[in-house]
């Protein structure tokens, strides 16, 4: 008899949930990178705002060239320990050693060149580990709302990690009365702790599906077959344009909560407040998705980010009873990019498998990475912008107003229009459940036809 297939595989409540668990110090890592380490290495390691901005820059541009690679390479990969869990297990040591080196090993005065080289080898053992959680995370239940179902549960793991570093940071600032480089610290050490827990429960308890080791592609033959997979082109951009978004924001949302509507202690709580409503958030687009298709889900909730980010102009400064709930509101659309973005890119890659025969989760994943990663560049950006114009965080609230109204428009004006034009792009997108369904039958006939071929005909 032939092995049963991987649609035909059940994935229990407890596999899903053991999967989804690295996702919470992966994930967890993605919020001080962006909101917490730029001010970090600024304010308490002493950088200059042109050395952080290069740094966190250029870290971006070394993933635009090995995410691909990566992906690519763990495709390829034939182990005894099945590939995703090899890649898993094997990253996951190294990430750790340069965790502590960055939140908790560099001291105040640290040369450029050695908090970026520190810098760049977190992000190239984050990229080894995110790829493969991924890459796997699209075979291990590989139906159009299978896929919703595993990435759902990875987006609520990754925004439990998320708000766990934010009410981490909230403590140590606003409750312990200690510094942005404390809260840093814990954060730090957070990590390190659930990184080796959540990856055994993964090795442990959930099983690989197989696939047979992918050919291997050339760069040129790699961006060739990227740029001809139109459907792979059209995720892509709105996860560009949302990651320019994110990026734009998120580095600057300690600066604008703190000199322009003037809170101290109480910016981290509204963070956590804010990423709280985004875990509430991702049943709201997990039910979306299911209802109305992912991309019309995922347009929904750009817009609702598009109006929620702009009425950020209207909080009134010091008064945190008012912001509180109007940032909790704003929050909830906060999951809805991340795993749709992320669960339409897992239908790509069926479409490319029957296209061309070949399963490479781990390269469409690895360059959906690199999209996302391109666009959070577009936070170091915003710090050489400021620095342009004058703007100066040790002087915080004191700044110029022309300094201050720079940094209002880049927190909020920049990513409302940057929202509008991704949910824009999606329109008439054509992958919806029931081309997904064909595809995926017409690749599971395939593979039976090809085990009868190998084996023979099925026998009673």
């Amino acid at each position: 008899m032939t092995a049963p297939t991987s649609a035909e595989r059940k994935v229990s409540m407890w596999e899903i949930a053991a999967f989804a668990a690295p996702a919470a110090p992966l994930l967890a890592l993605s919020l001080p990178v962006i909101i917490f380490l730029p001010p970090h290495f600024a304010e308490h390691l002493g950088l200059p705002l042109w050395a952080v901005s290069a740094i966190f820059l250029g870290a971006r541009v070394f993933d635009l060239l090995i995410d691909p690679w990566i992906g690519s390479f763990q495709d390829r990969t034939e182990s005894r320990f099945g590939r995703r869990h090899f890649w898993l297990g094997v990253s996951a040591p190294f990430l750790m050693v340069f965790l502590w080196v960055v939140f908790l090993g560099l001291p105040q005065g640290v040369s450029p060149i050695v908090a970026g080289l520190a810098v760049f080898a977190m992000y190239l053992a984050y990229a080894s580990m995110m790829i493969s959680h991924l890459g796997w995370a699209g075979e291990l239940q590989p139906t159009y709302h299978g896929r919703t179902h595993v990435l759902g549960a990875v987006q609520t793991s990754s925004m439990i990690g998320q708000v766990l570093m934010l009410v981490i940071a909230g403590v140590v600032a606003q409750g312990l009365g200690g510094s942005n480089a404390s809260a840093v610290h814990a954060m730090g050490w957070t990590l390190l702790a659930l990184m080796p827990v959540t990856v055994w429960l993964a090795l442990q308890f959930v099983r690989e599906p197989y696939r047979p080791p992918q050919p291997h592609l050339s760069m040129r033959e790699t961006l060739k077959t990227l740029f001809a997979n139109k459907l792979a082109i059209r995720v892509l951009t709105p996860d560009l344009l949302l990651g320019v978004a994110q990026g734009a924001s998120g580095g600057l949302f300690l600066f604008y909560f703190q000199f322009v509507l003037r809170f101290q202690g109480e910016a981290q709580t509204l963070l956590a407040i804010y990423f709280i409503a985004g875990l509430l958030g991702v049943p709201i687009w997990w039910w979306s998705a299911r209802r109305f298709g992912k991309h019309i889900a995922l347009q929904g909730a750009l817009v609702f980010a598009a109006v929620t980010t702009a009425g950020l102009y209207l909080l009134p400064p010091g008064n945190f009873g008012v912001v509180a709930p109007l940032m909790a509101f704003a929050g909830l659309a906060q999951g809805g990019g991340v795993l749709l973005t992320r669960t339409m890119m897992a239908d790509v890659v069926d479409e490319d498998e029957l296209r061309t025969g070949a399963r490479r989760s781990g390269l469409y994943f690895g360059v959906l990475l690199t999209t996302s990663k391109l666009g959070i560049a577009a936070g170091p950006l915003t710090y050489a912008i400021l620095g342009a114009v004058g703007f100066v965080p040790a002087l915080g609230a004191e700044n110029s107003a022309g300094a201050l109204d720079m940094l209002s428009f880049l927190f909020i004006g920049v990513p409302t229009l940057l929202f509008l034009a991704a949910a824009a792009s999606l329109h008439r997108y054509p992958l919806d459940e029931k081309a997904q369904a064909e595809i995926h039958a017409a690749i599971e006939a395939r593979h039976a036809a090809n085990n009868e071929n190998t084996l023979g005909p099925v026998t009673k």
